[in-house]
């Protein structure tokens, strides 16, 4: 359908909902492939509104990976707002793609980004939107293929009745391979076809279980888009961005990130360099994001941000990196920071106590912590952003105290040198255990336990009244840590929730927790016992189905040094035998 009788046919809809343009497509530097003369069509689908969405990186790669291909054409979808998905109920009117304007039954496959546990149900309520059957077992011969990919997918039992195929690991690679086999096989019967293409590397198949090993990609400049769509009003992540390196080697133990994207794979400087100048001047972004799991950790990051900053300099153009080790965050890389207009610096120090930081493997001190912060603020720079983590594994009441009096030890040291005192924002979340994590077995805080914790660091406020401390709900953290931990009873839950309403659960404002709780009872789930239950290691655990590389026994030992607070080094500098590399039959990659 053309964008003329796109906005003819949906011109009532469009005048009676709240931000039309979340919905017109068009945007600039869309693909807008066609959708009939392509071999094989897909739509990438973000289960949250657009303005999120449209700013996932994961989506860009693999919208631009897609799109390049001459054969396929790749489309977009977002969650609608509430008023936006009534009228197209109300109109019978399908859930369509921002670009064709095509409904999304019509397409080949829906590939969906499980980025977060509380968007699970927001899934089935976009493919009943579609006109597709929610549960897998009941889909024909001419519906989509479901996929879906992303951190949660490593967890993959807890969408078994919903998802067809699931992409472990990285999609570079493997979303073509899936495209081409299925060019060749799809007059087949959809059971045969989902057979096949379960035999793909890095796919999952509930169907057709069985262990499925992660899919690891080698980053090129070919794979990483240069141009993406420009949202028509502004987006949470409104800037250029570039990957730079992939994998990290802290290991903190409460990482799931960091575990599952073993190895380290860094880019070359000079591919970062002309990627971000093309991707700036490509789309006319005024600031861009040097991408990673630690961003300074990539091994010339100085020299990286020095020649950009030659090369915009005078642009306005500001760079931007979005979590920061405070070990390596020097005074040369403050001042370049600083090159074009200041913004807040983020640092993870995710705990306060020394004990703390090495029982979870942050491998920081307090004092590289104090220079960090110290050489920002004799730069110039008067705000600062802490990740702090609250009811981590063996946490005692002096831990969480700690925090206030990190900010503390930072405002002292400040006036002892006469600067500035600078606004710190401290972000404080409730740990929550993730699968393929030596913390994974471990039970979480309970709601009460985490509030009493609360109190207690807030009762030390009017002494750091330069602290805001913003908490992260417990209750949805609760969620989280049984969802992302649960096995294929979890999926059931799903489902009655998603039948009684609830959708964009993303967002807090929206969750009834009294429904979760009450359906939870009635199909006999405990979700507080769930969520704070340690495991015993040595059970099976319902993700064991996914192998991301490392030893389970690694894992065990990690734990154990834990309770010892014992810190592992980071496998940049010495190998700590986790078993990535022996077992998949690959190694770090640093830019030497």
């Amino acid at each position: 359908m053309n964008s003329k009788d796109f906005l003819t046919e949906y011109r009532n809809i469009l005048h009676s909902c709240e931000r039309p343009s979340r919905y017109i497509g068009d945007e600039f530097l869309s693909a807008n492939k066609d959708f009939n003369s392509a071999e094989g069509t897909i739509a990438f689908v973000f289960p949250d509104k657009y303005e999120i969405g449209i700013s996932n990186f994961g989506h860009k790669i693999l919208y631009h990976v897609v799109n390049s291909n001459p054969k396929y054409m790749a489309d977009r979808a977002y969650a609608p707002d509430k008023d936006f998905l009534e009228l197209l109920n109300k109109n019978n009117k399908p859930l369509y793609a921002m670009e064709s304007k095509e409904p999304l039954n019509k397409f080949d496959f829906l590939g969906f980004a499980l980025q977060y546990e509380m968007a699970y149900t927001t899934l089935l309520k976009l493919l009943e939107s579609s006109k597709i059957e929610v549960l897998s077992k009941n889909r024909d011969e001419h519906s989509p293929i479901i996929m879906a990919g992303g951190p949660c997918a490593y967890n993959p039992k807890v969408l078994d009745e919903f998802v067809d195929l699931f992409i472990i690991g990285d999609g570079e690679e493997v979303i073509i391979e899936i495209l081409d086999l299925y060019t060749k096989i799809k007059n087949l019967p959809r059971a045969e076809i989902l057979k096949q293409l379960s035999n793909i590397e890095g796919v999952y198949c509930p169907l057709f279980p069985k262990k499925t090993k992660k899919r690891i990609f080698i980053p090129d400049k070919k794979s990483h888009p240069t141009t993406s769509p420009i949202s028509h009003f502004v987006s949470v992540h409104d800037r250029a961005t570039v990957e730079i390196r992939r994998g990290c080697g802290r290991l903190c133990r409460f990482c799931q990130s960091a575990h599952t994207n073993l190895p380290i794979r860094e880019r070359k400087s000079e591919d970062i360099v002309s990627l971000a100048c093309d991707y700036v001047k490509n789309t006319g972004y005024d600031e861009y994001s040097l991408l990673s799991l630690s961003s300074n950790d990539h091994t010339h990051i100085e020299e990286i941000i020095e020649k950009l900053n030659i090369h915009f300099k005078g642009t306005g153009v500001n760079v931007s990196l979005p979590s920061q080790r405070a070990d390596k965050f020097s005074l040369k890389l403050a001042e370049l920071m600083q090159q074009e207009k200041k913004s807040t610096i983020t640092l993870a120090p995710e705990a306060g106590s020394q004990r703390m930081r090495d029982i979870i493997n942050k491998n920081l001190s307090e004092e590289q912590i104090l220079n960090a912060v110290l050489s920002c603020v004799r730069s110039g720079w008067d705000k600062i952003k802490f990740y702090f983590i609250i009811g981590l594994p063996f946490e005692e009441d002096e831990d969480v105290l700690a925090i206030a009096e990190l900010i503390k030890t930072i405002n002292n040291r400040c006036r002892e040198e006469k600067l500035r005192i600078p606004l710190i924002t401290c972000s404080i979340s409730v740990f929550v255990p993730k699968p393929h994590t030596p913390f994974g077995w471990h039970g979480q805080n309970s709601v009460e336990e985490i509030e009493r914790k609360k109190a207690l660091l807030l009762s030390k406020k009017p002494q750091i009244k330069n602290a805001r401390l913003n908490f992260h709900c417990a209750k949805v953290s609760q969620l989280e840590a049984y969802f992302t931990r649960a096995g294929k009873k979890a999926g059931e839950l799903i489902f009655e929730l998603y039948k009684n309403g609830s959708y964009l659960d993303s967002w807090e404002e929206n969750i009834d927790f009294e429904l979760y709780y009450s359906i939870a009872k009635k199909l006999g789930i405990d979700i507080e016992k769930e969520a704070t239950t340690t495991y015993n290691p040595y059970d099976n655990c319902p993700w064991e189905i996914i192998d991301t590389g490392i030893n389970k026994k690694w894992l065990i030992n990690e734990y154990e040094q834990a309770k010892a607070a014992k810190t592992t080094v980071p496998c940049e500098t010495k190998c700590s035998n986790c078993g990535v590399c022996t077992n998949f039959k690959v190694s770090k990659i640093l830019d030497k």
